[in-house]
């Protein structure tokens, strides 16, 4: 494995220059060494992984559960007005460490951070291409796993019952992530 810095501070027990602000058996929370605003928390997995693709689905369910918390706990305390919360994943995309993280960054009014890009225009066939390639990808390989090991909605000759769960499952998917109430 790679000289990890972020597998040092979940390995190690004495902390030196580092501030904990929250730790579970997943995840661990720290203050930014090099923050990019009054208060830049750094989320990341106990266990190593380069990139989001090497965690698990049920472990990034959690830290994104955590970063949620955390960026309430900022509002809370800091008096801010906005967060970002990012992940840097692979070099291109600017990651410094190799290790998957979540950036939580209190934003203020007129902060003066930059966290933006100058847009590009494709073309048609640049756009098209694109699109043909990335639905081969998503309506293939990747998301078929998850499908196949789901069980099946209903017995043969009861369409009654699909239904039904069908309805459930589209009532289940906007309270979970249409409903914000705390």
């Amino acid at each position: 494995m790679v000289d990890c810095k972020l597998c040092k501070v979940s390995e190690t027990k004495e902390l030196l220059d580092i501030i904990k602000l929250y730790e579970d058996d997943v995840c661990i929370a720290v203050l930014s060494k090099k923050p990019a605003s009054i208060c830049h928390v750094i989320l990341f997995p106990k266990q190593h992984a380069t990139i989001i693709e090497q965690v698990s689905d049920a472990h990034v369910e959690h830290m994104f559960g955590i970063s949620n918390k955390l960026s309430q706990a900022m509002f809370e305390s800091l008096n801010i007005q906005g967060t970002n919360i990012f992940i840097q994943n692979g070099t291109s995309a600017g990651q410094e460490d190799p290790h998957f993280s979540i950036h939580i960054v209190a934003r203020r009014e007129n902060d003066e951070i930059k966290l933006d890009w100058e847009p590009k225009q494709l073309t048609e066939e640049e756009m098209s291409t694109v699109e043909l390639q990335y639905k081969q990808m998503t309506q293939g390989a990747i998301f078929k796993k998850e499908d196949e090991s789901k069980p099946a909605a209903a017995t043969e000759g009861n369409s009654e019952g699909a239904a039904e769960e069908e309805d459930e499952d589209e009532e289940n998917y906007k309270l979970k992530y249409f409903d914000r109430r705390p």
